[in-house]
């Protein structure tokens, strides 16, 4: 039984799992045992996530991360799916949901082993009240934290999708190319639909909801650039 579930197989013996995509060994099955233990794990860590603002929020995020994680990975699967078949590389839908969902799988074991180190930082470093320049410094702060860990989860996805593509794509060349377009399409797609599905670390300036009601307005890059990171440095925006 264990040894039947990719995702610990993926943890336990990653060259193992590598030589289940190479030879196609990866069915629907496996690739929905990858795409539920994907959602399970940012469930777990979107509960630490916004457990420093209240428990509601913990729960909305832990419903809302998966949602983040899984359409992304949907759609890059599909721009990769296109791409492989552009570039000849022999690669069918199947063969590339197996194996970017294999790499969130990874992405995903990183965040459980960081979903501790999360909350401690909610319990050390988020006061409960104060003075609205202290609550907002802690705000962008969490944020920015939570934004370089999800980016180093999905740096070590990179590493082992290269790693998968190198022994199933034939071509050194057309494996780089499908990986720059994993990147490529994950850094907007995520990071726009993470944005239109916020709150995610919840301001404590704004009421506890599931959604904002400007979802559509601006984009992440926009926030972060524009505000987060001038405040964090002194900065007039």
């Amino acid at each position: 039984m264990r040894r039947g579930f990719l995702p610990l197989l993926l943890l336990r013996d990653g060259d193992a799992f590598r030589a289940r995509l190479r030879e196609g060994r990866v069915g629907a099955g496996g690739i929905a045992q990858l795409a539920l233990f994907v959602c399970l794990a940012c469930a777990v860590y979107g509960a630490a996530l916004a457990g420093w603002r209240s428990p509601r929020l913990a729960l909305y995020v832990a419903a809302k991360l998966p949602l983040v994680f899984l359409g992304s990975t949907l759609v890059v699967a599909g721009c990769n799916a296109v791409a492989a078949a552009l570039l000849r590389t022999g690669l069918g839908l199947r063969d590339v949901l197996a194996a970017v969902f294999g790499a969130m799988a990874l992405a995903g074991w990183i965040l459980l082993a960081l979903a501790p180190v999360a909350l401690f930082l909610v319990a050390a470093a988020c006061p409960d009240a104060g003075p609205d320049e202290t609550l907002r410094r802690a705000h962008n702060a969490m944020l920015l934290v939570h934004c370089a860990v999800l980016a180093l989860a999905g740096l070590a996805g990179v590493a082992s999708l290269w790693a998968a593509l190198r022994r199933m794509v034939p071509s050194a060349r057309a494996a780089a190319s499908l990986a720059a377009v994993w990147i490529g399409a994950y850094a907007f797609v995520g990071t726009q639909l993470g944005w239109m599905l916020r709150p995610f670390v919840g301001s404590p300036f704004y009421d506890v909801v599931f959604l904002r009601p400007d979802a559509l307005d601006r984009n992440f890059y926009e926030f972060v650039f524009g505000e987060v990171l001038p405040f964090l440095l002194g900065v007039s925006p």
